[in-house]
C-alpha cells in the first residue's frame, strides 16, 4: 500500500471520530493457554502503631518497717531454797498416815518423804496437806472421805498485799469450797475478825508453818466456806497480832 493510501485511511478514521466521538481500539488478542496475569506490585502502608517509648527508670518501693518481736524474758534460775520443812504440829504423825496414803494415790506429782505439812486434821478421813518443793511452788491436797484432790502451781511473783502472797480457791467439796492462803510466817494463829459471827457452815481457820533452810518461814492457811456464802458474815481473817489481815473471800490467783 502506498503512502497515499495510508494517509487516506488515517483521514477516514479522523472523520469517523469527529462524527461519532469514538474511534474504538480493536480488542486485545486472547491470552495464550498457561499464561498468568502480571502480579500486582505490593503496597506498603505506613504502620499506625506508635513506636515504643524508652523504659522509665524504675523507682524502688519503700521498704516496709521491720518489727522484731520482743524476746521473752530469760527464765528464772532454779530456786536454791530447797523444800520447806514442817514445823511443830505440821509434822506428819502416825495418825496422819491414812491421809498421806490417799494423797499418794491421787497425786500426779511426787510426794516427798518428810516434807509434807499437815494443815488440817479433820474427822472421818478429811484434812488438808501441803508441800513446797521450793519457795516458788506449792502443792495442796484436799482429802474428803479418804479421797484426795491435789494440785501443784507456782506462787505469784509479787505479793498481793503486805504479807500476803496468795489467796485462792483450793478445791470444791460437797458442802462448799476450801480456800488456801500463803502468807508471811511468824504471825499465827489466824481467826475470823469482825463484829458479825461467821455464817453457818463456815469452818475455822487452820494454819501450819513451812520453814526453809535459809530461815525464812511461810504460814499456810486453809478454811472452808459453804456454797453461796456472801455478805454479811464475810469478815476479815487476821493473825493473832493483827499484822496480817485479808477478806475471807478474796482470791488472788497466781
Amino acid at each position: 500500500m502506498g503512502r497515499t493510501a495510508v494517509a487516506v485511511a488515517a483521514a477516514g478514521c479522523g472523520l469517523v471520530m469527529v462524527a461519532t466521538a469514538s474511534c474504538a481500539m480493536p480488542p486485545a488478542p486472547p491470552m495464550s493457554p498457561g499464561a498468568q496475569p502480571a502480579a500486582a506490585a505490593p503496597s506498603y502502608a505506613p504502620s499506625s502503631s506508635p513506636s515504643p517509648e524508652p523504659p522509665s527508670p524504675s523507682v524502688p518501693a519503700p521498704a516496709s518497717p521491720s518489727f522484731s518481736p520482743t524476746p521473752p524474758p530469760p527464765p528464772e534460775p532454779p530456786s536454791q531454797s530447797g523444800p520447806a520443812e514442817p514445823v511443830g504440829d505440821g509434822k506428819v504423825t502416825a495418825a496422819d498416815l491414812p491421809l498421806l496414803a490417799a494423797v499418794r494415790r491421787a497425786s500426779a506429782a511426787a510426794v516427798p518423804d518428810g516434807a509434807v505439812i499437815v494443815i488440817n486434821r479433820g474427822p472421818e478421813g478429811a484434812g488438808e496437806l501441803a508441800w513446797m518443793p521450793d519457795d516458788r511452788t506449792y502443792c495442796l491436797a484436799v482429802i474428803r472421805e479418804a479421797r484426795a484432790e491435789t494440785s501443784c502451781k507456782p506462787l505469784p511473783k509479787s505479793w498481793a498485799r503486805i504479807g500476803i502472797r496468795l489467796v485462792t480457791k483450793g478445791a470444791a467439796t460437797g458442802a462448799g469450797t476450801v480456800f488456801f492462803a500463803v502468807v508471811d510466817g511468824g504471825h499465827g494463829p489466824y481467826a475470823y475478825q469482825g463484829a458479825t459471827a461467821p455464817g453457818p457452815g463456815t469452818g475455822p481457820v487452820h494454819d501450819a508453818t513451812a520453814a526453809f533452810a535459809a530461815g525464812r518461814t511461810l504460814s499456810l492457811l486453809t478454811y472452808e466456806r459453804p456454797a453461796g456464802a456472801g455478805t454479811p458474815g464475810d469478815q476479815y481473817i487476821c493473825s493473832a497480832d493483827n499484822a496480817i489481815c485479808f477478806p475471807a473471800l478474796d482470791a488472788y490467783v497466781g
